[in-house]
């Protein structure tokens, strides 16, 4: 939702995904599970995708972090250090699973390069480094490449233009 705005075409404002009526759903980022610093870089793709297993143990998890990766390599979010990736408990049927995405905006971050690290690289992570993260992972990789191939197709034209401007 757009809020108006007397200095410029509005805010952006969305809905909480940690609430429910005026409930609070239990959520812990990956900084403070892992009791880890944001601030210092020190996260790799490798280790959330093995934490998103170990917590959820469903694999639908797994592509949707790695969708979440491909978007942050290929939007250029490079603010996606560890308190950017939070878990959402269910008490009903007692299942973490990941939380929607959030702070998703063009960012150059530490130095230039990625926060969490893309199979070891932060600086100018592509499809090879997304794919060994997805085979570790042991996600399906033709599935995986055609993911990464798609996100890609439909970030480069808005990046292209958010630079622009």
């Amino acid at each position: 939702k757009l809020m108006p705005s007397r200095i410029c075409e509005g805010f952006f404002a969305t809905k909480r995904f940690d609430r429910e009526k005026e409930r609070r759903i239990p959520m812990i980022s990956v900084s403070a599970l892992l009791e880890t610093s944001h601030r210092i870089p020190n996260l790799d793709y490798h280790i959330l995708m093995r934490l998103t297993l170990k917590l959820t143990n469903d694999f639908s998890q797994l592509e949707q972090l790695y969708r979440l990766m491909c978007f942050n390599v290929f939007s250029h979010n490079r603010d996606d250090h560890s308190k950017n990736f939070s878990f959402l408990y269910n008490t009903k049927d007692q299942r973490w699973r990941l939380s929607p995405a959030y702070d998703l905006t063009y960012s150059n971050s530490i130095g230039g390069e990625h926060a969490t690290t893309v199979d070891g690289n932060g600086r100018d992570p592509g499809i090879k480094e997304l794919l060994a993260v997805a085979k570790a992972a042991k996600l399906d990789l033709k599935k995986s490449k055609l993911i990464a191939e798609e996100i890609q197709e439909k970030t480069q034209p808005l990046l292209k233009m958010s630079i622009q401007n």
